[in-house]
């Protein structure tokens, strides 16, 4: 029987070395870890975070509002043999007169072109069709990031428009261009 709110009850998922489970306030290390990664946020709307302090407070004001929204969460990445999170990967906006939802992700530098995030982009979209039963998926990439454009690729997205985008952060400002992708539910259950 399906439950009439499934985002606040996430599975578990596990692969390789690696489970996604719903991000708890103890995870703050983790985030602030990558967080502060210059590297890792040169691309992202969010960071560098400056302190522990400022992780625990953006979960707890970023992740955990997400239920009044009727989003999940969000999943931390958990390297489950350090016991340790190394990256978010989750739907962080939703569209409700269409039923759409925005993927985003982030992952600790050393477990780049791992396939990680690949992966767990792909469990996140069949969840996203036959757990949450959302139309259609987006996600989007500063043309400047091509590691994402390669997950987004190889995660069977199909490319919709490109626009201007200027990237204001405390660290830089930077001009590109920002390329969404989507796949609907038809896409996703065409190519099962």
């Amino acid at each position: 029987m399906k439950t009439k709110k499934p985002y606040k009850n996430m599975p578990v998922i596990t692969f390789d070395d690696i489970m996604l489970r719903t991000i708890k306030v103890s995870d703050f290390k983790g985030l602030y870890e990558y967080g502060k990664d210059k590297d890792v946020i040169k691309f992202l709307s969010w960071g560098p975070l400056v302190s522990p302090v400022e992780a625990k407070k953006t979960i707890k004001e970023v992740f955990y509002p997400r239920f009044k929204y009727e989003l999940p969460r969000g999943y931390a990445i958990i390297d489950t043999k350090l016991n340790k999170m190394i990256g978010t990967v989750d739907f962080h906006s939703k569209k409700y007169d269409e039923n759409i939802v925005e993927l985003g992700y982030a992952l600790h530098k050393d477990y780049w072109q791992q396939g990680i995030m690949t992966k767990a982009v792909g469990h996140l979209i069949k969840l996203g069709f036959e757990y949450l039963n959302y139309d259609k998926i987006i996600v989007k990439h500063l043309g400047q990031n091509i590691g994402s454009k390669k997950v987004i690729l190889k995660s069977g997205f199909t490319y919709v428009k490109k626009e201007p985008y200027v990237l204001e952060k405390s660290t830089h400002v930077m001009t590109d261009d920002m390329l969404t992708y989507e796949i609907t539910k038809e896409q996703y259950y065409g190519n099962k």
